[in-house]
C-alpha cells in the first residue's frame, strides 16, 4: 500500500479537510484492508486517512469499474484529487467513508505527493484549469470547414484530384477532432461530465465512427496503471507489437480478461516489429472501429450505449452515401477510403510516442507523480505546432493533471520541470524525431531479446532431439 496522507495541512483545509457523514470515531487497520480487499471481496480505498467502501458502486463509477479496482486496497489521494472536481470529494464521497486509518498506522505523505498537491493547489489558484472557450469554439469552426470542404470536394470533383483533395479534408478532420473528444473525455472542456461526454461523441461517433465511451474505459484505466504490461491496454497489442520481452510469457490481461499468447503470429511479428511499425499504424483506424462495435454490442455496462450506437448508425449512413456518389468509378471510393484511413497514421503516432519508449517496469509504491514522469515523454516542438500535436506533446503534464484544459498545458511546462529537479526525477521530453528513435530503439531491444529467446529455445529442443 502506497502512503497514506498523515497531515491534513499538506491537503489545503478548504479541499481536503473532509467531514465524512459516516464513519466518524470507526478506526479500521491495514492489515483489516488488505484482508478484506483480497482477491477484490470488497472494494475499499484511503483518501485523506478515511477509507470508502466502493463495493457495490465500482460498477457505476463513470471512469469504469476497472480504474477503481486498480486502486483497490490502496491510499488513492492523488488520483481522486487529479481526476475529479471538488464537488465529487465534497458531495458524493462522503456517503461511501466507513471509517478512518488507525492514527498509529498513518503514514507520513513522501515529499514527492507532498510537492504534487501544492502544485496542484498552485495551479488552480493561477486559473490553469479554467477553460478558455474561445479556444474550442475556434476548434469546432475548424472541424466544420474541414467536413464541409471533404462533403464538397467529393461531390464537386469527382476526379482523382478532387478525391483526393477531400480525402485528405476528412482526415484531417478526424484526426484533429480525436484531440477535442480527447478534451472531453476528460471532461476538460466545461468541466461538467455529461456535458462534455455529449460533445465527444458528436465527434467521436458522429462524425468520426469511433465509440467514445470504449476510449474512456480504456483510457481511464491507462491512466491509472500507464504502462503496466498486464494491467495498461494501451500497451497490449499482441500478437503484433511488444515493448517489453515480458509479454512473451503470455500474461494475462486484467482489463481484455484474456490471456496474451505468445503464439505462432508473435513469434513472426514481433522479432519484425521495429521494422513494421509504421505499416501497423497506419491500419490502426481499422482496429478502432472494431474495438468500437465490439465495446457497443459488449453485454458489459455501457453508459449513453443507445447514444453511442446511433452515432455510429448515422456515421455509416452519411460516409457510405457520399462515397457511393463515386460508384461510377470505384478507384475513387477506393482511394478516398485508403487516403483519409492511412493518413491518420499521424495520430496513432503520436499516442504511441508518449509511452512506448518509456519504462514498463512494475513499481510498488511509487506515486502518482513519479509513475506519470516514469511512464510518459513530452515532445518539444514551438508554440505555433501545437495545432499539429493538439497537447499530445504535453503526454507528462496531461498525466500528472489531467483535467487542465489543453491550452493551458504549454505554461506549465516550467512548473513542472522545476517540481521534477526539486525532486530529483527525470523529466522526459525530447524532439518529435528524437521521441520516434527512442520508440524504434525500444521496439528493436525487445524484437532482439525475442529472436535470442526463440534461438536458445530451438537449439535447446535440436539438443534433446540428438540426445
Amino acid at each position: 500500500m502506497s502512503p497514506s496522507v498523515a497531515d491534513a495541512a499538506v491537503l489545503t483545509p478548504d479541499r481536503m479537510a473532509r467531514k465524512a457523514p459516516r464513519g466518524t470515531g470507526i478506526t479500521i487497520r491495514l492489515d483489516d484492508i488488505a484482508q478484506r480487499t483480497k482477491d477484490n471481496k470488497e472494494i475499499l480505498i484511503v483518501f485523506s486517512n478515511k477509507v470508502y467502501d466502493l463495493t457495490k458502486w465500482a460498477k457505476f463509477h463513470p471512469g469504469g469499474d476497472l480504474a477503481v479496482l486498480h486502486m483497490n486496497g490502496r491510499d488513492a489521494t492523488d488520483a481522486i484529487i487529479a481526476y475529479h472536481p471538488e464537488w465529487v470529494m465534497d458531495k458524493k464521497m462522503p456517503h461511501f467513508c466507513i471509517g478512518e486509518l488507525a492514527p498509529h498506522e498513518r503514514t507520513s505523505s513522501s515529499k514527492v505527493s507532498v510537492g504534487y498537491r501544492q502544485l496542484d493547489e498552485k495551479l488552480r489558484k493561477l486559473g490553469f484549469y479554467n477553460t478558455n472557450y474561445s479556444f474550442f469554439i475556434r476548434e469546432l469552426v475548424k472541424f466544420v470547414m474541414l467536413l464541409v470542404s471533404g462533403v464538397y470536394l467529393v461531390l464537386c470533383y469527382p476526379n482523382v484530384y478532387g478525391v483526393l483533395a477531400s480525402a485528405l479534408c476528412f482526415a484531417t478532420l478526424w484526426w484533429q477532432a480525436a484531440f477535442y473528444a480527447h478534451d472531453a473525455g476528460h471532461s476538460g472542456i466545461t468541466h461538467d461530465r455529461w456535458t462534455d461526454t455529449v460533445m465527444g461523441i458528436c465527434l467521436g461517433n458522429y462524425v468520426g465512427g469511433l465509440s467514445v465511451g470504449w476510449w474512456k474505459k480504456n483510457h481511464n484505466v491507462h491512466h491509472i496503471v500507464t504502462n503496466h504490461p498486464e494491467h495498461d491496454p494501451d500497451i497490449q497489442h499482441m500478437p503484433f507489437l511488444a515493448v517489453t520481452s515480458r509479454l512473451m510469457h503470455n500474461l494475462y490481461s486484467t482489463y481484455y480478461k484474456r490471456v496474451m499468447e505468445f503464439d505462432a503470429v508473435a513469434r513472426v511479428m514481433i522479432p519484425i516489429q521495429h521494422y513494421t511499425f509504421y505499416i501497423l499504424l497506419a491500419f490502426g483506424r481499422f482496429n478502432l472501429y472494431a474495438n468500437s462495435f465490439a465495446y457497443l454490442f459488449s453485454k458489459d455496462r455501457v453508459p449513453h450505449r443507445w447514444l453511442e450506437l446511433g452515432g455510429l448508425v448515422v456515421f455509416w449512413t452519411w460516409y457510405p452515401m457520399l462515397l457511393s456518389t463515386l460508384k461510377a468509378q470505384p478507384g475513387l471510393i477506393v482511394l478516398h477510403v485508403l487516403v483519409s484511413h492511412m493518413f491518420t497514421v499521424i495520430l496513432h503516432v503520436q499516442i504511441t510516442l508518449s509511452h512506448f519508449g518509456m519504462d514498463t517496469t512494475v513499481v510498488e509504491g511509487e506515486s502518482f507523480a513519479e509513475m506519470a514522469l516514469r511512464t510518459s515523454m513530452d515532445v518539444e516542438c514551438p508554440r505555433y505546432m501545437d495545432w499539429f500535436h493538439g497537447g499530445l506533446q504535453f503526454q507528462v503534464v496531461h498525466h500528472m493533471f489531467p483535467r487542465v484544459p489543453r491550452h493551458n498545458l504549454r505554461a506549465i511546462v516550467p512548473l513542472v520541470e522545476e517540481f521534477a529537479k526539486e525532486h530529483g526525477l527525470t523529466y522526459h521530453r525530447y524532439k518529435f524525431i528524437k521521441g520516434n528513435w527512442i520508440v524504434l530503439q525500444c521496439l528493436a531491444k525487445v524484437a532482439a531479446e525475442v529472436r535470442e529467446s526463440m534461438q536458445i529455445a530451438v537449439a535447446k529442443i535440436d539438443a534433446e532431439k540428438n540426445e
